[in-house]
């Protein structure tokens, strides 16, 4: 039977006239053409300059506006809207190469993944306003991770890319949506969740998307929120792992609290005790030394460009 589902492609706008009509663009010229594009104009304060971008697409879009409420919050609003059985999110100052969503939906034939709780990751590449590449690293792992694993990645290596991904939309509506109080690591508390409560996630090397980066981006603007809404992160997963009272989560908690240096370490390792929860000091030590290294490489990449 011909696998051709319905794809969602969601995207949040907020000031962005002078690049969504790029993105929207790539969206419609998609490869693959069972797709439905929702564009949410989360309050923008341009004089309806972004919604006269829109206008000119309004048969082959649809468009919604909302209040202001962050980018958490125009997402949960696309997504409560789509009709597909994936949700493909794509910012407004962001591309997706134009067989973005083919490869993607390809992958859960080919290697024939569970269309209700596997998340395809694609790698990306990095674009400056002008639409120039930049030298960024990209992942080099591919393949299958099993949520245990996919949970582990996420706080050792790196966040799956927002953009990149192709999410079964059930995920949403069984799990949870994105947390609208943050605005800085709302994908990464969103996926820890996703893992912590079953998804499991392919990794796809291939680059398929290209994130934009210039100086108007709220990551730009007001990064000290960051260590914030991480911190929280953090603490909303040690009490959902305690709930779901499996010795893995808690203890890969402790170890990234330990190497990060947050949270209460204290408060954890008494509850590991009083469990008898052995801990791998190895292990620890070993994770501690991955995230410091990552650090000072992150510190060197970020000198050179």
């Amino acid at each position: 039977m011909e696998f051709n589902p319905l794809v969602s492609i969601v995207i949040p706008l907020y000031n962005g006239a002078n690049y969504v009509e790029e993105a929207l663009k790539c969206a419609i010229e998609q490869t693959y053409k069972n797709v439905e594009i929702i564009v949410v104009n989360d309050g923008s304060r341009d004089d309806g300059a972004g919604k006269k971008v829109c206008e000119k697409y309004f048969d082959k879009i649809s468009y919604y506006e909302k209040e202001n409420g962050g980018c958490s919050s125009a997402l949960n609003y696309g997504i409560r809207k789509a009709n597909g059985e994936f949700i493909s999110w794509l910012s407004h100052d962001d591309l997706y190469y134009p067989d973005k969503i083919e490869k993607q939906v390809e992958l859960y034939k080919v290697k024939n993944l569970d269309v209700k709780k596997v998340i395809i990751s694609s790698n990306a590449d990095v674009i400056d306003g002008n639409g120039n590449k930049q030298f960024h690293p990209t992942a080099k792992k591919s393949g299958f991770l099993d949520n245990k694993k996919a949970y582990k990645h996420l706080l050792f290596n790196k966040c799956f890319n927002g953009c990149g991904l192709l999410i079964p939309k059930n995920l949403f509506f069984e799990i949870g949506f994105f947390n609208e109080s943050m605005r800085f690591v709302l994908d990464w508390e969103l996926w820890l969740r996703f893992t912590l409560c079953g998804a499991c996630v392919y990794l796809d090397k291939r680059i398929l998307v290209s994130n934009r980066r210039h100086q108007a981006q709220i990551t730009v603007k007001q990064s000290e929120l960051h260590s914030k809404e991480a911190l929280e992160t953090l603490n909303s997963q040690i009490e959902l792992a305690k709930r779901k009272q499996d010795d893995f989560y808690v203890k890969q908690l402790y170890y990234f609290s330990i190497a990060t240096g947050r949270g209460d370490c204290r408060e954890l390792k008494k509850y590991l005790r009083e469990n008898k929860i052995k801990l791998n000091c190895l292990t620890k030590a070993k994770l501690s030394f991955k995230i410091k290294f990552r650090k000072i490489l992150k510190k060197i990449y970020h000198k050179l460009k």
